[in-house]
């Protein structure tokens, strides 16, 4: 029996990674599920776990408020000891827990899948496009989303160990759907309509990190609640919240009528949201995927992307934050056609990539 020991961290990991995790578990192999706690809240990801009906981790650590170099080293030396009798490390995307437990299987000699590989958004001033190259570049198995993905890989020499499964967040919202729409009230909790609102995602380091950049998105935020003639849903992120209080840019926030601020939801409730919304705008990957699938058109809020096939078939487009930018991608989106196809895959990842795993292990 071969050990398979797969590393997560992060609420967007455990969304992905549930349609794998329960597709690996079906191979009947001792796979171990290690959950590094990279995520401000274990609480939050606890729920997460229950809502996509997924296993408690083998081995629960946590990085409470520690520095990204140090949530790195931390996590290697905790899971290193998990992961040296491994016959596959398994690792997810491009978060800090994603490089270490790619460096940490290379250190030990194990070999090393990585789910999400080949995408790129050829800016390595995001911490994310590093820690990705790094995982492709030590990796055996690299599970691509797209030929896109692929092509990435091999304008960097990787070939060897390259399969085209598509996207399991395709396998997470077919598989989850249903489900939101039968237990979630939160439209109703929040006396929402149907393409009443604009959703709005926003917490990346380079966006809430930089007063002035933060405080240009709010102007552009209302711009598009303006330019939409629709309030502005935003569950804010911890950090965001935090950016917002540090700056003292909390109060100019608050007085902005459009925008109206909520905790953070869970995963079923966040898929209403972004069904039922007229527009998304985001600095997130995950949800320039989802809202694809939705068919729900997208406002991404930087200057690139790591999914350039939204950007191709129409259902994204790129404003950074520059406030008349966002309007005028705002009125662009709200008039587009929502005919576009979904390039992620068919909702089969996870079992694609439990098959690949399988014929690896032998």
């Amino acid at each position: 029996m071969s050990r398979i020991v797969t590393v997560i961290g992060t609420r967007p990991e455990i969304i992905k990674m549930a349609p794998v995790v329960k597709a690996l578990d079906a191979l009947g192999d001792d796979h171990v599920l290690v959950h590094s706690g990279q995520h401000y809240d274990l609480m939050m990801d606890r729920i997460f776990f229950r809502e996509m009906e997924l296993r408690e981790p083998d081995h629960q650590f946590e990085l409470k408020g520690q520095r990204p170099h140090l949530q790195v080293a931390t996590t290697m030396r905790q899971v290193a000891p998990v992961v040296k009798a491994a016959d596959l490390v398994i690792t997810h995307g491009d978060t800090n827990t994603t490089v270490a437990g790619a460096l940490l299987a290379n250190k030990l000699g194990r070999p090393l899948a990585h789910v999400e590989a080949g995408i790129r958004s050829f800016d390595k001033t995001m911490a994310e496009e590093v820690n990705r190259i790094i995982a492709d570049q030590l990796a055996n198995l690299l599970f691509a989303p797209t030929e896109t993905s692929r092509e990435n890989l091999r304008r960097e020499n990787v070939t060897d160990g390259v399969h085209v499964v598509g996207n399991s967040v395709i396998d997470a919202l077919i598989e989850n759907l249903a489900i939101a729409e039968k237990r979630s009230d939160i439209l109703s909790r929040l006396e929402l309509d149907a393409g009443g609102y604009v959703l709005l995602t926003f917490h990346r380091a380079e966006n809430v990190d930089s007063k002035e950049r933060l405080a240009r998105a709010l102007v552009a935020f209302e711009a598009a609640a303006h330019e939409a003639g629709l309030p502005i849903l935003f569950p804010i992120h911890p950090r965001t919240a935090k950016r917002l209080r540090e700056f003292g840019l909390e109060k100019r926030a608050a007085g902005l009528p459009p925008l109206r601020r909520i905790e953070p939801t869970g995963y079923l409730d966040m898929l209403m949201l972004e069904k039922n919304a007229a527009l998304v705008m985001t600095d997130s990957g995950g949800l320039q995927e989802e809202s694809c699938f939705f068919r729900v058109p997208c406002v991404t809020l930087r200057e690139n992307t790591e999914r350039p096939e939204t950007l191709e078939i129409g259902s994204n487009v790129l404003a950074g934050t520059d406030p008349e930018r966002v309007r005028d991608a705002v009125r662009r989106q709200l008039d587009a056609k929502r005919d576009w196809p979904n390039p992620y895959g068919d909702g089969t990842t996870g079992k694609q990539i439990a098959q690949r795993v399988a014929a690896h292990l032998g």
